[in-house]
Formats: structure tokens, sequence, C-alpha cells
């Protein structure tokens, strides 16, 4: 299960530590443990991943054909006081299953993503409405539906996470637009689920088979903890000395993957099980977890420097207490730079966004285990 954080954005097992160093993508491994599949676009340049489950099916973003709007229509506005007709390159939530990718549409607007998928294949995220606001919604068996906000028509909403019996859970505009909240909706209804000590702003992030949620919140203090919320009561996970942390990611065992600044202000990738938060260590400069599977493997992306002083951000993969670049993993001349590792199923197929070394084109990929 997978969920990537957007506190940032709404605000302005056992587990062995690995200490390990990476560098940029380099030679990739003589024998790769992965092949790579494009899942290729909607007709347009780009395409992102946003979940996969476990019968290998993804829900994504990708840029689709042109849209000319009329003259003056919303999202439309003069060109330097003249009106004339805008040509768009919206973006739409896409289902990929089998080989094939489908336009999963819209509301009634320009655009949509879809940032989840569950075992039955319903995919959920937000969509642009004909009023051109921004709603949750959950896509079955082609019907994409509206599922509303906590403050009406008018406010905003987006669903991060979807689990087999159809819990989804994310963020609204609360009540009154007092701000972004945590939502957990369960057969329609959207319930707000609050923050912790009083902050305003959280994000629920994943929720696992036996509906426990994760994400993030603010605190009273303006610090970002992640939280647990299960049987109506949210838990703050605590930190590792520092004042941030956060959860992206929690499996059906319930173990929570995330990130927590040390009492040095060094980010450490985190898991946090049976009430305890336990860090992996170090690597690189920042390392954020953005899945885990019932394995407990981690995947996510890494920000370091290179030995040459150049900057990168690469999908990087956690197992038997060990740090790995992806890109070391997949074939070499493969033409890919893996920079982020968006999901990993229970049989180890990972879902990366990379970019094309030839043309420079992001594309979402699937890494199926080789052999």
């Amino acid at each position: 299960m997978h969920r990537r954080t957007v506190l940032a954005a709404l605000l302005a097992t056992g587990v062995a530590a690995g200490v390990s160093v990476a560098g940029s993508a380099g030679a990739s491994a003589a024998t790769a443990a992965y092949t790579v599949t494009d899942l290729g676009t909607l007709g347009n340049i780009s395409s992102s991943g946003g979940g996969l489950n476990n019968g290998g099916q993804v829900s994504g973003a990708s840029a689709a054909q042109a849209v000319t709007i009329p003259a003056g229509a919303p999202g439309c506005p003069p060109h330097y006081g003249v009106l004339k007709p805008c040509v768009e390159h919206p973006s739409h939530a896409f289902l990929y299953s089998g080989g094939v990718m489908t336009d999963l549409g819209t509301l009634g607007g320009l655009s949509s993503a879809a940032t989840a998928i569950n075992a039955t294949g319903s995919a959920v995220g937000s969509a642009a409405t004909a009023a051109g606001v921004s709603h949750a919604f959950v896509e079955r068996g082609g019907v994409m539906t509206d599922l509303g906000t906590l403050d009406g028509a008018a406010a905003s909403s987006n669903a991060l996470a979807i689990n087999g019996t159809g819990q989804i859970v994310g963020w609204s505009t609360a009540a009154g637009g007092t701000g972004n909240h945590a939502f957990l909706d369960t057969n329609g209804t959207m319930i707000d689920l609050g923050t912790i000590d009083g902050g305003t702003a959280s994000v629920a992030n994943g929720i696992n088979a036996s509906g426990v949620v994760i994400g993030n919140s603010d605190t009273a203090a303006s610090d970002e903890h992640g939280f647990v919320y299960q049987n109506g009561t949210m838990t703050d996970i605590g930190t590792l000395g520092g004042p941030n942390s956060s959860v992206d990611a929690i499996n059906d065992n319930g173990v929570v993957a995330g990130s927590s600044q040390d009492a040095a202000d060094v980010s450490h990738p985190v898991v946090y099980s049976n009430g305890k938060l336990t860090s992996l260590g170090t690597y690189n400069i920042d390392t954020t977890p953005q899945a885990i599977n019932d394995n407990g493997v981690i995947v996510g992306t890494t920000y370091g420097v290179t030995a040459a002083g150049l900057p990168f951000n690469d999908a990087y993969i956690y197992q038997g207490g060990t740090f790995q670049d992806l890109n070391n993993l997949i074939p070499m001349g493969s033409g890919w730079q893996l920079t982020d590792a968006v999901a990993i199923n229970i049989n180890g197929q990972i879902l990366v966004d990379a970019t094309n070394t030839a043309t420079g084109q992001s594309h979402a990929l699937l890494l199926n285990p080789a052999g």
C-alpha cells in the first residue's frame, strides 16, 4: 500500500537497521534483478504512477490529448486582455490492466489523477468538477463517483488510499473552511479524523485491510507528526528526538513506514510497529519511504549528491536491512533513470516514476522481478 505525504502543501515485523552509502545511478548490476515495462501514456508525453495492487493493476495520471477551451470559458482567461481560445494538455486518471492504459475521465472538469488502487481494481484520487474545484473520487467498473467534501460542493478534497473493503482516506477542506483535515469514507459517509494536539491541518495517507489509518498532522507547536488512527483514536507516533516525523504507508500487518528527524535534525527513514518508532539508519541526505508490502519490503525516493557534487533523486528498495538504488538493479542501458518508487506489491512488483535519458520524458514504469 502506498501514499505520498502532501501535508506540507496543505499547510502554505522486525527491522534491522541498515546504513549504506549510495551514489547516483551508475552501472546496473551484471544480472538485472528486474525487467522494465513502460506503461506509456494517454496520448501525450508523460505519465506518473499512483497505486499498484497484487494483481499488477496500476492507477496513476497521464497527460492526455490536447483540449481546446473556448475563449472566455472557465479555465481560459484573457491573454493580455484579449479573448482567444486556450489549448491545454490536461492530466487524466488512468487504469493500467492487462497491458492496456484506460482513461478514467473526470468529474466534468478538465483534469484528474488516480492515487491508489485496491485488490478489486477500484481506483481513487481527485478530479475537477464542472465548477472547476477538485473533489475526491472513487472509480468502480468504469463509473467515477464524486465523494464530495467535508465542507460542501465548493470545497476541495482528495482521496489517497483505499482498502479491499472500499474504505477510503485522504484529505478535505474541513467544515467551515477551517483548514484541511484527514477523512475516512465508509460506504459513502465521510468523517473528519481531526488533528493531533490542537493542530489545524492533517492528511490521511494510507489504510490497511483492518481499517487502520495512517497520516500526518501538524501540532499546536506547528510541528508535523505522523499518526495512527484506530477505533476512533488518533495516536501520535512521536519522533526520534527532532521536531518532525511523517508516515506514508502501512501494510496489512500494521507496520508503518515513514521518516523522522533526530535531535540533530538529521532525517531518518523509520518504521513504527507495536507502539515503537525505529530508525532504519541513514541513507544519502534525505530518504523517504513511499510504500511497504506485507513482507516488510520498503520502497521510496532518496536524495543525495554524487562525488562530483551533482544532486540526484533516485528510487530505492530496502530489504534485509540494506538499502539499494533501484537504478542498479535494472538492465544496463535501459534508457531510464528511476527517480521515485511509488508502490510495491506482495509479488515484489514495483511501480516507479522514471525519466527517459534520451527524450527527457517522464513515464510510469512497472518493475517485474526477473527469473
